[in-house]
């Protein structure tokens, strides 16, 4: 009987020691199935709101800009770059060859036509003037005294003549032989001979005399050469020589050498490459606005002198030529200018931004959005490209609406949300 009591109060004891540990996992149990639902549910919560968002995303249209289509204006102003460029700019070379005696002209100077520039020492072309005017009066002297010869053989045959006719005369009377009268008449005819020489060296000569005086002529030209004149009104934009230089003439030589520049300035040219979508709207005569950054806010009219009327494969443009007064001398070569042409279109076509059409096999097309907000493609034919805008000649409407930068989403029959392009 003892021994089943003390049974039964070991396994009391053991029941009682077990509790503890129940409770422990029990709690431990609760603790972990709480942190598991703590986890779970924002991710579950977070997976609905994304199924929710992804199938109110589907439901929702593509939005697109759109830009309508309208008229260009009949009249519009286009601002392209030029270059100036000098009415005239012209090389200064010497003349004559000589050593730079006096430099009067200075880089920047402004100059007026016939201004002297320089002046040459030139003891070359002096002593060959002082040659050809010796040549000449040796000439001039050699013909004086052919003229003397040419009087005295003149006179020697008339004398021959008179003296032929009295022999004639004498000799129809007997009073002479025939042999007298045939030494006479070939006397005269020696002299007549020697006189008709005489007059032919006499217009040789005449001609060395205008031979020897045209070099002179020209020789005292050359020496003229020797002051350097300024061509034209204008500015020097190059000075290349100082005082005791040795000057060869001409250009075309490797001793030669350019001496001075002068730019004529006033009026000023402007060239201007107009593109090929504007080159039929520029016109000799036309008027336009001068820009130059140097100048701000100062407007330079401007016209148009002529321009090559043929569009340069390279570039796809149109070389212009434009003219200012610039009675001031405010602009200068090689300035960079805005021109800005004031351009009239006599009928006036629809016109679409650039980046609508698309390029297909089977031509343009653009993507057109109906009143139904439906996406509808559309063929088209189109006339001048201006880069950002391009001319529409038909397949449009004024007021339909057109779809920017149509991408793969944008489909025919595809309903689509538009905002109005900026």
């Amino acid at each position: 009987m003892v021994e089943r009591n003390s049974g039964m109060e070991v396994a009391a004891r053991r029941k009682v020691g077990a509790r503890p540990l129940l409770v422990f996992l029990f709690i431990l149990f609760a603790v972990v199935a709480a942190a598991v639902i703590a986890g779970a549910l924002p991710r579950l919560t977070k997976q609905k709101a994304m199924q929710a968002a992804s199938g109110e995303s589907g439901s929702r249209k593509p939005m697109v800009l759109v830009s309508t289509v309208k008229y260009a204006p009949a009249s519009s102003s286009v601002e392209l770059p030029g270059d100036l460029q000098a009415q005239i700019e012209s090389p200064i070379f010497a003349r004559t060859d000589g050593y730079l005696k006096e430099r009067r002209a200075e880089l920047g100077d402004h100059v007026k036509a016939g201004d002297v520039m320089a002046v040459l020492e030139t003891p070359e072309i002096d002593q060959q003037i002082l040659q050809a005017q010796a040549s000449l009066a040796q000439t001039q002297a050699a013909l004086k005294e052919l003229e003397a010869d040419i009087e005295l053989a003149k006179a020697n045959a008339n004398l021959s003549k008179v003296t032929l006719d009295r022999w004639e005369h004498l000799a129809q009377k007997g009073a002479v032989s025939k042999q007298e009268r045939d030494e006479k008449n070939a006397d005269y005819e020696v002299k007549k001979a020697q006189a008709d020489r005489a007059d032919a060296s006499l217009s040789t000569a005449r001609q060395t005399v205008r031979a020897a005086e045209a070099n002179v002529r020209r020789l005292q030209e050359m020496q003229k050469f020797s002051t350097v004149l300024a061509p034209f009104d204008g500015i020097v934009t190059a000075r290349e020589v100082d005082v005791g230089w040795l000057i060869s003439a001409g250009s075309g030589s490797l001793t030669s050498k350019e001496m001075f520049r002068v730019a004529k300035v006033t009026p000023m040219r402007i060239f201007v490459n107009v593109p090929q979508a504007y080159s039929g709207m520029i016109f000799d005569g036309q008027t336009a606005e001068l820009r130059v950054q140097e100048r701000p806010g100062t407007v330079f009219p401007a016209r148009v002198s002529h321009s090559s009327h043929e569009i340069e494969t390279g570039s796809r443009s149109m070389l212009s030529i434009l003219v200012t007064p610039n009675e001031r001398g405010e602009l200068l070569p090689g300035m960079y200018a805005q021109v800005r042409f004031n351009l009239s279109n006599a009928k006036p076509l629809l016109r679409i931004p650039g980046d609508t059409v698309m390029t297909t096999k089977n031509g343009p097309r653009v993507a057109v959005v109906g009143g139904d907000q439906v996406v509808h493609f559309k063929s088209v034919a189109l006339g001048q490209d201006f880069g950002s805008e391009v001319e529409v000649v038909s397949g449009l409407h004024e007021g339909d609406v057109v779809v920017s930068n149509p991408g793969d989403f944008v489909q025919d029959g595809v309903a689509v949300d538009t905002r109005e392009r900026k």
